[in-house]
């Protein structure tokens, strides 16, 4: 017979990806970006179908030395979605039933019999937010140096008024999953820390994420800059211990942040099919209503959604996070919603001097990093964009 060897090679089809972006235009569009908004630094990455098209980096890390692609920078919000995916995890594995009232674990919590995981990681829970208690606000800009113990967190809390029952309304609350932490180490016996590492960092190999709750950052480190105590000042090593819960307060790098979301939430790689489908479904929408003194009460929509621990605008699974003189954004269609399979798009930013007027910088700051997440996507995927963000944090 004849060797199969010899047989033509099969032809295979060209990959789509080559004509939506290229490394160039990235550049061209982030440049753009960075000078119109006078950003100190700008890295941005963008994957499709798992694979990485193109990154960009600009601008200064610190005075003196450019930002590079392995630069490290804290991540926020990213890690909760990370914090959910490992609560998935362990659903999956029958370490945790997500539907339970958290009384089986923190039977001396206000409002235990009725809350349960899911809605902590829904931000349906009730538990008001630290970070919306005006006590806290004035003792961490004070001091931004100070660590938080997630004991006084909890109390910010408790000590705010609950605005409504669990499941009855959304509100996001830092508090809820600092919450839903406890009840994690509490079902497995083992830190949060070592829950992520498990459940998330290690089966996707992000090796550049690292948490830690003091203010330390592996090198090379982004430094972060900002304006909101009145002068123009280095930010990067203000305390983040009350961000999140301990051992979900990280740093992380581009590439990690694109590879986590593409393959969790892009192409379902790490969680049971149920599981992921919990993650990123709007059932959500049409949910909620605005209540007096509640700071983000309201109906949610189509184009403003909330999952378990991401953010969904339309067909498109999100997480800006802004603080402390950093801002992100990452943004994935899932494969089953794109023409090209998955899409992420990640940025990092830090402000510059001139990012923001006086007035902006003492009120809500946009997230420019948001903003151009959503001008990438939708030049990537036009027939699919995701709706304009809105300035909130």
């Amino acid at each position: 017979g004849q060797d199969p060897r010899d047989q033509p090679a099969a032809e295979t089809e060209a990959p789509v990806v080559t004509d939506r972006i290229t490394a160039s235009e990235l550049e061209s569009l982030a440049r753009e970006h960075f000078d119109n908004h006078a950003l100190t630094s700008l890295v941005a990455q963008v994957a499709i179908d798992g694979q990485e098209v193109a990154t960009v980096t600009l601008g200064e890390a610190m005075t003196g030395f450019p930002v590079t692609e392995d630069g490290r920078f804290r991540n926020g919000a990213v890690a909760i979605m990370y914090v959910a995916a490992t609560m998935l995890a362990m659903d999956d594995a029958g370490i945790i039933d997500i539907d339970e009232p958290i009384a089986r674990w923190l039977p001396e919590l206000p409002a235990a019999d009725s809350a349960t995981p899911r809605m902590l990681a829904s931000m349906t829970s009730g538990y008001p937010d630290h970070v919306a208690n005006l006590d806290f606000v004035t003792a961490e800009q004070a001091s931004p140096f100070r660590a938080f113990s997630e004991e006084e967190l909890l109390a910010y809390s408790a000590a705010s008024p609950r605005l409504f029952a669990p499941g009855e309304n959304w509100d996001y609350s830092h508090a809820g999953y600092v919450i839903l932490g406890h009840v994690l180490e509490a079902a497995s016996g083992e830190s949060l820390d070592a829950l992520i590492s498990r459940y998330v960092l290690e089966p996707l190999e992000l090796e550049g994420t690292v948490a830690d709750v003091t203010a330390r950052i592996p090198d090379p480190v982004v430094h972060g800059f900002t304006a909101e105590r009145g002068v123009f000042e280095d930010s990067t090593y203000w305390n983040p211990s009350w961000t999140l819960p301990h051992g979900a307060i990280q740093t992380t790098t581009i590439g990690d942040m694109t590879t986590s979301f593409d393959a969790i939430v892009g192409r379902g790689e790490l969680l049971s099919a149920e599981s992921y489908q919990a993650m990123i479904s709007p059932r959500l929408v049409g949910f909620g209503a605005p209540l007096e003194g509640c700071r983000s009460c309201h109906t949610l929509t189509k184009e403003w959604n909330y999952g378990l621990g991401v953010f969904l605008r339309d067909s498109w699974v999100m997480q800006t996070p802004l603080f402390g003189g950093y801002q992100s954004a990452v943004a994935t269609l899932p494969e089953a919603e794109s023409p090209i399979g998955s899409v992420t798009v990640s940025v990092s930013i830090a402000p510059g001097q001139g990012t923001y007027t006086p007035e902006e910088w003492e009120g809500n700051l946009r997230n420019y990093a948001a903003d151009f997440a959503t001008e990438l996507a939708t030049q990537i995927v036009p027939e699919n964009p995701p709706p304009v963000p809105s300035p909130e944090k």
